[in-house]
C-alpha cells in the first residue's frame, strides 16, 4: 500500500478543487450564454445585444431579449430606463403576448409591434402596483417594446404608426 506524504495529498486536493471550479464555471457559462440571463449586468451586456428602433419622432436603443429566460426576467428588478432606452422582446412566432409588472420598480409604456413594424397596441404609464393585471395584445405581434413612461408620446408610438427595427 502506497503512502502519500502531506504535500502529495495537498496537490491532489488542489487538482480536485480546480477541476470542480472549472466544471462550475463551464456550467455557468453554458447557462449564461444559452439563456442570456447571467445575473451580472456586465456579463449580460456581453451576451445580449442592442438594436436601434427608429420611431416617428426619434430613435430608441433597445436591449434585445430573445430567449425564454431573458423574456421572463425582462426589466424586473431594474431601477429605471433612460429616455432613449428600451427593451425589445423578440418572439419566434407572431402571436398574443401578455405582460405584467411583477417585480417592477418604475412605470413603463409597452408597445406591441407586428412583423411589418406596425404598432398594433400600446399601453402607457403602467405602474408597478398594477401587478397582477396582465396587458395583452388583441392583434398578433412579433415584438414588444418596453420603454420609459411617457415614451409613447415622446416618440410618436401610436396605434398604426410604423417603426423600423434594426436599421
Amino acid at each position: 500500500m502506497k503512502r502519500f506524504n502531506l504535500k502529495e495529498k495537498e496537490k491532489r486536493i488542489v487538482y480536485v478543487v480546480a477541476i470542480l471550479f472549472f466544471i462550475v464555471i463551464a456550467y455557468y457559462a453554458y447557462t449564461c450564454f444559452t439563456t442570456k440571463v447571467c445575473e451580472v449586468d456586465v456579463i449580460n451586456k456581453l451576451v445580449r445585444h442592442d438594436i436601434t428602433i427608429t420611431a416617428p419622432h426619434g430613435a430608441i436603443v433597445a436591449e434585445v431579449v430573445d430567449t425564454k429566460a431573458s423574456r421572463e426576467l425582462g426589466l424586473s428588478g431594474r431601477t429605471g430606463l433612460h429616455v432613449n432606452e428600451g427593451m425589445l422582446f423578440v418572439f419566434d412566432v407572431s402571436g398574443k403576448y401578455g405582460f405584467w409588472m411583477k417585480d417592477m420598480l418604475f412605470p413603463i409604456d409597452i408597445v406591441w409591434i407586428n412583423q411589418n413594424g406596425v404598432i398594433v397596441k400600446s399601453e402607457s404609464n403602467l405602474e408597478a402596483n398594477s401587478y397582477p393585471n396582465t396587458f395583452i395584445n388583441d392583434v398578433d405581434a412579433s415584438y414588444v417594446l418596453e420603454v420609459a413612461s411617457g415614451s409613447i408620446e415622446r416618440y410618436g408610438l401610436y396605434l398604426g404608426s410604423k417603426v423600423i427595427i434594426g436599421e
